[in-house]
């Protein structure tokens, strides 16, 4: 049965922090555990989990907040299960920040948290809604507004994410889907296929590859999958509902086709880079950046960059398999930001843009400000529809256009939607300077130079001069972004978290960055901190200084009024 925890408000008459020196309780206060009390703990909307738990009358749950905030700390601190549960019963600067104040309250077994991921990870694949999201986004959202952060200028960026699975080649993979399959399989089934699967069952199937040398592995697929496909026909009547028989069809369909009834293994591009990457991951994908492969996941972060704000928080993170575009994920976060942010300004770099984007920016009335383009590049040599002046109204659609020269022409509609044209004064365009080189030309019947081009060309020479304009202020406000996603993956070591699976892998990814919030607020308040010290100490100089004035003119005061005193005795006790 849920139940809210609100224990934590009422703080005991006495407590083992009472052993501590008024300095060091101080510095508990101010240390990250504090700031992750106030700031993440206590500010944790617990009844966003209140679906994972029965209505009926039964034993109250473990606080929501302690298991919520377990995951962030463990993830903040890159701890194994054993380690956080350790440091939970034992370390004093961690019960601080989930509101404990003696050894002893709020035991739990580690088995709680299990069953607490398991109910996360199935309400997610069940409902399309990640809780620990949720909880992340409304935490923020009160962080920002505590704070008076301005969120109307925002960076985004995005980093490969390895899930806790084996690196296995092709041949490997498809041994290892053949021994899950024959552990599928009951008694009776297992001694029907016992000699078709015996060569693939003589050990792991790591063992397996390490015999066969490179040039043999082709010669090794053909048998592979006219077996699996066998499998797949024989199979699928005692065994369709099972997962492991559907990870064999998907596998067989992914590496193997059938043209005019002959089975071949695919070649090169055939194969998807949506393909199963490992048994242990259905969702992890491959993708190529650079010259480095990854397996895995991709997590694009996005937080507020206004210069003015004393510090950045993260304000939204996602996390898909790594064959997903940084524009589609850019496209289907811009709704949500809009609605819980006053986004303005959106800085990223050249793989985020597309007509999907551009269209979703104008819808929301935001711009994008990108570091690079990607694409061809205009030739240096032709004017491009960056260097022209445009005007356009609240839809994004352009009204207005001034060339280079300065000639003003109105925009008109085209035949064909989403198309435009501008018509521009023959006689003037003859004298320019840029004739040679502009993008116009020359009508035969009528003495203008016309200029044709398509929303989407509009959209692109807009994005263009927003990065010349950027680049030639020197300001580059999404270049801190990198430190970011470095702060949310540098405890995991080289990217790879210790878990499999989207639900898994999103979750710690949040909760890491959670943390990197607390620490960023945490070191704001210690400078606030460091900062009232210096006034005090100034002030208590100037103070000091005043006092040492006074006591000074005070005795100046005072020798003067002594040597008035015996001057004036002196004269007195002169005899006439």
């Amino acid at each position: 049965m849920y139940k809210r925890n609100q224990n934590h408000l009422q703080l005991p008459l006495m407590s083992q922090l009472d052993a501590l020196s008024d300095k060091r309780r101080k510095g508990l206060e101010e240390s990250w555990a504090g700031a992750f009390y106030r700031d993440f703990f206590c500010r944790l909307d617990e009844d966003i989990f209140a679906d994972l738990y029965s209505d009926k009358p039964s034993r109250p749950n473990i606080p929501v907040n302690v298991l919520a905030g377990f995951e962030v700390l463990k993830a903040g601190f890159g701890y194994s299960d054993e380690e956080m549960y350790a440091a939970y019963n034992y370390d004093m600067q961690i019960r601080y920040a989930f509101g404990y104040r003696n050894l002893g309250e709020g035991e739990f077994e580690l088995r709680t948290i299990y069953n607490f991921r398991q109910r996360l990870s199935e309400y997610m694949q069940e409902k399309g809604i990640n809780l620990i999201e949720k909880a992340f986004e409304r935490v923020t959202d009160e962080q920002t507004e505590t704070y008076q952060l301005k969120s109307g200028k925002l960076r985004m960026d995005s980093t490969q994410i390895a899930s806790n699975i084996r690196d296995m080649s092709r041949l490997q993979l498809l041994v290892e889907v053949l021994q899950r399959v024959h552990r599928m399989l009951s008694e009776k089934d297992q001694l029907r296929y016992k000699e078709d699967f015996e060569p693939y069952l003589q050990g792991t199937s790591g063992q397996y590859v390490y015999r066969i040398k490179g040039e043999e592995v082709a010669d090794h697929l053909q048998p592979i999958g006219e077996f699996m496909h066998r499998l797949v026909v024989e199979l699928r009547e005692g065994y369709g509902e099972d997962s492991t028989y559907q990870m064999l069809v998907r596998v067989f369909q992914e590496h193997f086709t059938i043209d005019e009834n002959d089975l071949r293994p695919r070649k090169g591009k055939e194969l998807s880079a949506g393909s199963l990457q490992s048994p242990d991951d259905w969702e992890a994908t491959y993708r190529r950046k650079g010259d480095e492969g990854h397996q895995g996941y991709v997590a694009n972060l996005t937080e507020t960059c206004d210069p003015e704000n004393k510090f950045q928080l993260i304000n939204k993170v996602q996390v898909e398999p790594n064959n997903i575009e940084d524009a589609d994920m850019l496209e289907e976060a811009l709704p949500d930001l809009k609605e819980r942010t006053k986004v303005k300004q959106i800085y990223t770099d050249g793989g985020y843009g597309s007509p999907g984007v551009d269209e979703a920016m104008r819808e929301a009335n935001v711009e994008q400000i990108q570091t690079a383009i990607r694409g061809r590049k205009p030739a240096e040599e032709k004017l491009g529809l960056e260097d022209f002046d445009w005007e356009i109204d609240d839809d994004g659609k352009p009204q207005e256009v001034t060339c280079p020269h300065g000639q003003r022409a109105e925009v008109q509609p085209g035949r064909n939607e989403h198309r435009y044209l501008a018509y521009f004064d023959s006689a003037i365009c003859r004298d320019c300077p840029f004739v040679d080189r502009c993008p116009t030309v020359p009508l035969k019947r009528r003495p203008k130079h016309v200029l044709r081009f398509s929303q989407g060309e509009t959209d692109l020479a807009l994005r263009r001069k927003r990065m010349v304009d950027i680049r030639s202020t020197g300001e580059n406000l999404r270049a801190a972004v990198e430190s970011t996603v470095r702060s949310v993956k540098h405890q995991f070591g080289n990217g790879k978290l210790p878990v499999r699976g989207k639900p898994r892998v999103s979750m710690m990814v949040i909760a890491s960055a959670s943390m990197t919030n607390i620490r960023r607020i945490h070191g704001y308040q210690e400078k606030m901190i460091e900062e009232k010290r210096k006034a005090r100490e100034i002030q208590k100089q100037i103070q000091d200084a005043i006092k040492n004035v006074f006591i000074s003119f005070w005795r100046f005061i005072q020798r003067g009024l002594l040597q008035h005193f015996y001057s004036k005795t002196a004269v007195r006790a002169i005899p006439i």
